[in-house]
């Protein structure tokens, strides 16, 4: 979901990115260089290879050139795939460096946990999940006792959603213009999917024009989940949080997923102050560090594993925005890969370093075989505006 940051804890907050970002309203001066690298051939499954499988077994050579998205927005893009660089270009707070800050500064890291940080000179809290993951593997197989990996696990995954809630920009912050433009842009679209745990999408929706028509699958009157009733009207755009989100619960005796919702938007961001350890409720967020991990918990909630389904069987082309599509996203990506071939927008943050743009479109080009990927700029998508900027 998020990016990985090295540990500057003091680094300037509007400059907290990757040099090749997924988004972000910022952008770098861009050095139109057109270097060029051969993507290495992979052999491909046979299931992809159609009439075009010579096309796609040729080497594919890869510049940096960032198209603005006027370039394919004639197109139709029926489908929207929303990762935290959108979080990030509006509020500053959403970035690694900042959460690991907030996280360190309430206390919620302490003593092994922080350590962890320290060593692994990063403050990615995924980075250091995935460490702990692996070394409780290791201890298992060596025979060691593994509860201290495990409470260091429990406690950095539950300092993250702590994090998110206390650094969320506040509802009165957020602007109406900004509010109305990302429901404008969201329901441009029929699915949007997000990884994001943060409010904002949510928010937008809440305050967007009566026109703008997208619905979530907690329409019941308990604003619970059920797989039974998710069939929606025709022209609405459907929103699916893939990993959850602050304002998402599961029960623990029903096992039922639901949403908070309050008039006053701004409430839920203190949210996590509803569960206790006598409380049937617990908050309905994936944070694990490996993507193995995070299917595990997906497959948990009907809710969760319904969304996960639900882009395996889309078949439309998409934006993707914001989002790294990174190995500890691997069931995203392979969720994208199911399917007839289609097109795949990649929206990528300008950079000075040309090597590292065609880096990553090499990596994502060789993640995604068999579709058509294409990249632009993403400061020149609406969601990307630099104006949605808050703070």
């Amino acid at each position: 979901m998020f990016a990985d940051h090295r540990r500057t804890r003091h680094r300037p907050r509007g400059d907290q990115h990757s040099p090749v970002s997924a988004t972000s309203g910022l952008a770098r001066p861009v050095r139109k260089s057109c270097l060029t690298q051969v993507v290495p051939t992979r052999q491909w499954s046979p299931r992809w290879l159609g009439d075009q499988g010579d096309d796609l077994r040729a080497e594919k050579r890869v510049t940096d050139e960032l198209p603005d998205w006027q370039t394919y927005s004639s197109d139709e893009w029926p489908t929207l795939l929303i990762g935290n660089g959108l979080s990030i270009n509006l509020w500053s707070g959403f970035a690694y460096d900042s959460l690991f800050s907030e996280a360190s500064d309430q206390g919620d890291l302490a003593g092994p946990a922080e350590s962890i940080f320290d060593e692994l000179d990063t403050t990615n809290f995924e980075t250091v999940l995935e460490c702990l993951h692996h070394a409780r593997i290791v201890l298992k197989a060596l025979g060691d006792d593994v509860a201290e990996v495990e409470a260091t696990y429990g406690e950095v995954r539950d300092a993250l959603l702590s994090a998110v809630s206390a650094a969320h920009v506040d509802w009165n912050d957020f602007p109406v213009p900004t509010h109305t433009a990302i429901a404008t842009s969201i329901a441009e679209h029929d699915n949007v999917f997000t990884t994001n745990y943060d409010l904002c999408v949510y928010w937008s929706l809440l305050q967007s024009d009566p026109s703008v028509n997208t619905k979530d699958y907690f329409w019941n009157p308990g604003h619970d989940f059920d797989p039974a009733n998710t069939n929606a009207t025709a022209g609405t755009t459907l929103i699916h949080y893939l990993h959850g989100a602050l304002h998402l619960w599961q029960s623990d005796s029903t096992g039922i997923d639901g949403k908070w919702t309050n008039a006053d938007g701004g409430n839920l961001t203190r949210v996590l102050r509803n569960y206790s350890a006598t409380s049937d409720k617990r908050p309905l967020f994936v944070s694990e560090g490996n993507s193995a991990s995070k299917v595990r918990t997906i497959s948990r909630s009907a809710y969760l594993s319904f969304c996960l389904d639900r882009l395996r069987d889309d078949e439309q082309n998409t934006v993707v925005f914001g989002h790294s599509l990174s190995t500890q996203d691997e069931h995203i990506i392979e969720a994208l890969l199911d399917g007839k071939r289609k097109k795949i927008a990649v929206a990528l943050r300008p950079s000075s370093r040309a090597d590292a743009i065609i880096a990553t479109k090499s990596r994502i080009i060789e993640a995604l075989p068999g579709h058509t990927i294409l990249f632009f700029d993403s400061t020149t998508h609406p969601l990307g505006d630099r104006t949605l900027n808050i703070g």
